[in-house]
């Protein structure tokens, strides 16, 4: 697999892999509307009703969000009570990784590969996320919508993780990592889409411009600048499973079409979400 060097490489050398999934651990609120990934936020907060993300459902790799209560302090976790997903992997590869029978469940209950360690956030899309009908995973959290709307891509891309690189001459480059505790490809992706999506008002709907950024980068930048789709040092299951999340469903001819195809960005602007991906349904719409 060629590699490049590129700027997110050099970014995500400087953060760090900062994005240590654990269960619980507790950060001082800074009330600044981020937990940060991984934590619960403890202390006192204010306006009564604000919501911080951040914080990961118990048993799981789900981030999820906390609202202030009437006390000044955030609440637990909301997390669903039962979201398993319940996808497997079972032998699936692409782009030389195996990993026969890995698990992948997307859950707020279940640990183990295939949970988000940036939930794209639940709910429908909002009006700017694409016109018509709802998805069959409108109430779904991204990962989940994933593992069910993209099955044989999900497959793959939880085939790849820190154990199980595609090229071993590269083992930073893998979709999906086994806890969080080394953020494969896929998870700084959408961790990048859900940063982007907390700086607006609820309902914020990250567009495509945004998302294509946040893949060319592999999560370091957002800013639409950056759109070179798709980056050479993405692996093929990192690719598909983004490709399946965004194209229209009856893209079969040009898989990518989300992010290459110009008449998804006439004049520039980009086109609404197409009904019925995960993209519109789950990915890209705010907690």
């Amino acid at each position: 697999m060629n590699s490049k060097r590129s700027i997110w490489k050099l970014l995500l050398g400087v953060s760090g892999v900062g994005l240590l999934v654990t269960n619980c651990t507790l950060k001082t609120a800074t009330d600044d509307g981020s937990a940060g990934a991984g934590n619960s936020t403890s202390g006192s907060c204010s306006p009564v009703g604000k919501k911080i993300s951040g914080c990961v459902c118990a048993g799981s790799k789900v981030v999820s969000y906390q609202v202030c209560e009437d006390e000044g302090i955030y609440g637990a976790c909301v997390c669903a009570a039962n979201n398993d997903g319940g996808a497997s992997s079972g032998g699936a590869s692409n782009g030389g990784a195996s990993n026969g029978g890995a698990t992948s469940a997307g859950a707020t209950s279940t640990a183990g590969k295939g949970g988000a360690s940036a939930s794209a956030g639940t709910g429908a899309a909002t009006s700017d996320a694409g016109a018509g009908g709802e998805g069959p995973a409108a109430a779904d959290d991204c990962y989940t919508c994933l593992s069910k709307n993209c099955a044989p891509e999900w497959a793959a891309c939880a085939a790849e993780d820190e154990n199980n690189p595609p090229d071993p001459s590269f083992p930073s480059q893998y979709c999906l990592s086994t806890d969080g505790t080394m953020p494969g490809q896929i998870e700084l992706i959408m961790d990048c889409i859900l940063t982007e999506r907390s700086k607006g008002p609820q309902g914020m709907t990250a567009k495509r411009d945004v998302v294509r950024a946040c893949g060319s980068t592999m999560g370091a930048s957002a800013n639409p600048n950056f759109s070179v789709w798709a980056p050479d040092d993405m692996t093929p299951a990192t690719e598909a499973l983004m490709n399946c999340m965004a194209d229209a469903p009856d893209e079969v001819a040009n898989p990518g079409a989300w992010a290459t195809d110009p008449k998804n960005y006439p004049n520039g602007v980009p086109a609404p979400w197409d009904a019925m991906t995960c993209a519109k349904d789950s990915c890209t719409s705010a907690l």
